[in-house]
C-alpha cells in the first residue's frame, strides 16, 4: 500500500528527536561516583589558588593547604573500596557545580548551598560555620556593622562572591568599591581607596599575616557566619553522598576540622596563640 511521504519540515522534527534520544545517557546506567572511585582508584578535589584552602607552594610546586589535608584522609578513609591517590582538579568558585556535574571531580570543599546550586548538585555538611571580619586601612577605626554602615565608609569587596552580598546585607549605606581580585582588597586598603575590606575569617587573617601594611582585623557583633559545605554531584546512587555526609560530621565532631585549618595557620607564619579562639562556629 502506498503512503504519503513525511513533509520534510516534520521528517526533520523526527530526525532530530530520534538523535536526541539516542544522545540521551541513560540515567539507571550512567556511572556513579562511588562505582568510578571504585573504577578509577583515583579521588579528584577541585581545586584553586586560595591561602589556607588551597594553594600552590612556589618552591615545591606541591598544593598546600587544610583542604589538602583534609583530601588526604579521605583517600585514606576510601582505600576499602579500591582508592589509591588522590589529585587536584583546578577549577573556579563559579564553575565548581558544572565540574561536578560533568564528573571532572569528585568533590568541591567550601562551597555555601545556595538555592540555585542545590538544583544540580548535592550538599554534604556544614563543614563549619565560617565567620565574616573587616580588614582597616591604619587610621580608620570601625569596631560594629553601624559603623561600617555610613555612606562615607568605603569597603572593598570581589565582585559576584558571597562577601559582595554579605555587605549588601550588613552595610548597605556604605560606598561600594567593587574588585575582581581577591589581592586587590588588601592593595585598595593599605593605599587608602578604601576603608575596609569584607572577607571571611580565615583567609582574611592570611590576608592581614602577608600584609603588614594593612590595619586592625576587626569581627562585628554580632557575629556573621554562613555555613560552609562539601559539594558532590547528584546521583541516584546516594551511597559516595552519604559517605560525605557522615564523614564530614565525623571531622567536625571530633573537632579535627578546626585543627586543620589552626595547622595551616601556622605553616603559614601565624603564631598560634595570634589565631582567634572562636574561630568557627
Amino acid at each position: 500500500m502506498l503512503t504519503k511521504p513525511i513533509p520534510r519540515p516534520l521528517a526533520m522534527v523526527a530526525a532530530a528527536m530520534a538523535l536526541a534520544l539516542i544522545s540521551l545517557p541513560n540515567a539507571a546506567s550512567a556511572e556513579s561516583t562511588w562505582e568510578r572511585l571504585k573504577r578509577t582508584g583515583t579521588l579528584k578535589i577541585g581545586c584553586l589558588s586560595h591561602v589556607v584552602n588551597h594553594h600552590i607552594n612556589k618552591d615545591t610546586g606541591k598544593w598546600e593547604g587544610w583542604v589538602i589535608e583534609a583530601t588526604k584522609q579521605m583517600a585514606k578513609d576510601l582505600e576499602p573500596i579500591g582508592v589509591k591517590k588522590w589529585e587536584c582538579e583546578m577549577t573556579t568558585w563559579g564553575t565548581a557545580a558544572l565540574g561536578l556535574q560533568s564528573g571532572l571531580m569528585d568533590a568541591m570543599f567550601n562551597l555555601q548551598a545556595t538555592p540555585l546550586r542545590a538544583t544540580v548538585i548535592t550538599f554534604a555538611g556544614p563543614l563549619f560555620e565560617h565567620g565574616i571580619m573587616m580588614i582597616n586601612r591604619k587610621g580608620f577605626h570601625a569596631e560594629t556593622w553601624a559603623d561600617y554602615n555610613k555612606p562615607e565608609v568605603k569597603i572593598a569587596v570581589v565582585t559576584g562572591t558571597s562577601t559582595d552580598l554579605v555587605r549588601k546585607l550588613v552595610a548597605p549605606k556604605a560606598t561600594n568599591i567593587s574588585l575582581t581580585k581577591q589581592p586587590d582588597l588588601a592593595m585598595a586598603v593599605a593605599a587608602g581607596r578604601a576603608d575596609a575590606l569584607i572577607t571571611w575569617a580565615m583567609p582574611g587573617i592570611a590576608m592581614k599575616l602577608r600584609n603588614p601594611d594593612l590595619g586592625t582585623y576587626i569581627v562585628p557583633e554580632p557575629a556573621y557566619t554562613f555555613p560552609q559545605y562539601v559539594g558532590v554531584a547528584r546521583d541516584e546512587d546516594r551511597v559516595y553522598a552519604d559517605f560525605m555526609q557522615w564523614w564530614v560530621e565525623w571531622q567536625r565532631r571530633k573537632g579535627q576540622t578546626e585543627k586543620w585549618l589552626k595547622d595551616q595557620m601556622v605553616n603559614l607564619g601565624m603564631p598560634r596563640d595570634a589565631i582567634p579562639k572562636k574561630l568557627l562556629y
